[in-house]
């Protein structure tokens, strides 16, 4: 997307060759030394992604993730050469695609012999599609299934374990199915805004109406809502349309400040939710949390405890 990738255009050309080619001198023949001892180095784009590696990896291995402070905005972020050299001695790298981490992508070319899982291809994504696949459902049955492939073709013999730790991991995440099903009966046909659509995926898997599409991904392009979205917005809290707004803590700006301030207004209930999770917050913790939030100011009763 535009937001996404207007960083890359600003970066010295010369410099981005330069982490391309540090990936390109050295990766063959770290990829080549750790799978001699029978370890596994693996890097991720986002520390969710990083989590559920590591939980399918357990003991045969190490995981790096490289977005893992909440202040950073993953649209700004500028890979440095300690950047290039994870990816560089990296046997596995787990990108989000979608346009979301170019910087990823791209370094996890330049590594031609680490096996790549771009969480994109594993959602058929399409030019326009939303990319923010961990607040999909199933990102996590998704990644995992794809985590034990791949794992198990660097080692063969561990494939039972990796299936085993995976299992263990999901069986972990049932309480946000839960907690997901009792969301779904209360907010099913129900209309929500939302000041930028990291979080519609999963609004879309509890059936609610995403109203005024075009306010929230003009924030998400980097981008001023057009007068007309403006209006939208606040003609739907007029006439008593929305159910919640979903805030982005991390996309702020004039208009989204003075829409979230119509909606407090005028006692529409707003929920803020992160693109990121927080600093030794683990992936469940921080999804539940956001969900708990969500069924409390809609007045959903909360039985996955």
């Amino acid at each position: 997307m535009t937001k996404n990738s207007k960083w890359l255009l600003g970066l010295p050309a010369i410099f981005v060759i330069f982490l391309i080619g540090l990936v390109v001198f050295t990766g063959i023949k770290q990829t080549k030394e750790s799978q001699q001892t029978g370890r596994l180095h693996v890097v991720a784009s986002l520390d969710s992604y990083g989590e559920i590696a590591q939980a399918v990896l357990g003991n045969q291995g190490s995981v790096r993730s490289v977005l893992t402070n909440p202040a950073i905005d993953p649209h700004d972020f500028e890979p440095t050469a300690s950047t290039a050299r994870l990816y560089q001695q990296a046997d596995i790298i787990i990108s989000n695609g979608g346009g979301y981490d170019q910087w990823s992508t791209r370094l996890a070319q330049a590594n031609e012999s680490a096996k790549k899982i771009t969480v994109a291809k594993l959602y058929h994504y399409h030019a326009g599609d939303n990319e923010h696949f961990w607040y999909a459902p199933d990102l996590a049955n998704r990644l995992t299934n794809q985590l034990v492939i791949t794992y198990s073709q660097l080692i063969p013999a561990k494939k039972p374990y990796f299936e085993q730790n995976a299992q263990h991991y999901l069986r972990k995440l049932t309480k946000l199915d839960q907690l997901r099903s009792t969301l779904k009966q209360t907010l099913a046909g129900q209309g929500v805004l939302t000041t930028e659509p990291v979080f519609d995926l999963t609004l879309k898997s509890l059936d609610a109406n995403i109203l005024v599409p075009a306010f929230g991904q003009a924030i998400d392009e980097g981008q001023d809502p057009t007068p007309a979205a403006v209006q939208a917005w606040r003609k739907a809290i007029d006439q008593g349309q929305v159910k919640v707004v979903i805030e982005n803590k991390q996309a702020k700006g004039k208009l989204v400040d003075q829409a979230v301030a119509y909606a407090k207004e005028h006692q529409v209930p707003v929920v803020k939710v992160t693109e990121t999770k927080g600093q030794g917050q683990s992936y469940l913790d921080w999804q539940y949390a956001q969900l708990k939030q969500l069924a409390k100011a809609v007045g959903a009763h909360d039985e996955s405890n």
